[in-house]
């Protein structure tokens, strides 16, 4: 929810995962890239994708920004909570009824 740019190393099965949602399909960060020989993060990997996100000129990191503030302002939203709420205590009275 902060202003912060997401560069995201993932570690394990589920953070690879959650990455390439989050930067693959959402464009709201960058995964860092591992090494093809040793699967490991390397500096300038690290620099790249940090580089990606921060400069002003570059497209990806326009892209990453506009996207990052489009879902933090849907997730923070008052009335976001509230309608899913509603929406599914509609759906269980729908089921039920």
């Amino acid at each position: 929810m902060s202003q912060c740019q997401l560069v995201m190393l993932p570690q394990v099965v589920d953070q690879v995962f959650n990455a390439r949602i989050m930067s693959n399909n959402l464009k709201v960060g960058v995964e860092i890239e591992k090494g093809e020989e040793d699967g490991l993060f390397t500096e300038e990997s690290v620099c790249k994708a940090v580089r990606t996100v921060m400069e002003a000129d570059s497209e990806v990191g326009r892209e990453v920004r506009a996207n990052h503030a489009k879902l933090r302002d849907l997730l923070s939203s008052e009335d976001s909570e509230s309608s899913y709420i509603d929406g599914f205590c509609q759906n269980l009275q729908d089921l039920v009824g």
